[in-house]
């Protein structure tokens, strides 16, 4: 009898572990991309919201996403929300969330849920930006960092009047960084498109990325 308790037990655990990585957007939620498929960048692809969404954080101001001062190198991102594989259609007034980790690979706060359960100071590099008559979006932000098991990368959440999309955006890896695009599990479900690139010559270094839905 103690032995077969002493089994329900570990076979519990095992459960809840596996619940557990299943929720932080593990290897379970993630669909690899053909050669082919990581070549086209046509409509934005979905991927994972991982375990740090927080729903109802604010507008940013003039695009700043970095309203706490956290320290870390400044960059820019860009581009327009378009409606279709291709052409230039915008999607206006659609809702943009973003949310990343600081340069050190921390979340703020390090939790999910909606933000009226955190206090003012625990909120920082979350909120929102809302597209032009263009389309257009932009936002400022310092670069993410890495932590255990993803390379650097900025979740969205982008909702327009008839579809709503979550997916990410993966920053450049830097020299010494433990795991790349190639590597990281979630970016294996992204087109090569979804790597940003910085032009390293304007202050803040600047990256563009259309998303089509």
């Amino acid at each position: 009898m103690k032995r077969f308790l002493l089994g329900a037990s570990v076979l519990a655990i095992v459960v809840v572990a596996l619940a557990q990585f299943s929720h932080l957007g593990g290897p379970p939620d993630v669909m690899k991309l053909t050669a082919a498929e990581k070549a086209q960048c046509g409509l934005s692809v979905a991927a994972t919201e991982g375990p740090f969404y927080v729903s109802g954080t604010p507008a940013l101001v003039d695009g700043e996403l970095n309203t706490a001062n956290l320290p870390g190198q400044a960059i820019s991102v860009s581009g327009h929300l378009y409606r279709g594989e291709v052409g230039t259609t915008p999607i206006a007034n659609a809702k943009i969330e973003i949310w990343q980790a600081d340069s050190s690979g921390s979340y703020h706060p390090n939790g999910n849920g909606d933000v009226a359960k955190y206090k003012a100071q625990d909120i920082a590099l979350r909120g929102y930006v809302t597209t032009d008559e263009s389309g257009a979006y932009h936002f400022t932000t310092i670069y993410p960092g890495e932590y255990t098991g993803r390379t650097r990368h900025i979740h969205f959440k982008i909702s327009a009047a008839d579809r709503v999309l979550t997916t990410q955006l993966i920053i450049p890896s830097k020299t010494g960084d433990a795991i790349g695009f190639d590597q990281d599990t979630i970016a294996q479900g992204l087109p090569t498109c979804a790597l940003l690139k910085f032009d390293e010559t304007t202050k803040p270094e600047a990256a563009q990325f259309d998303f089509r839905l």
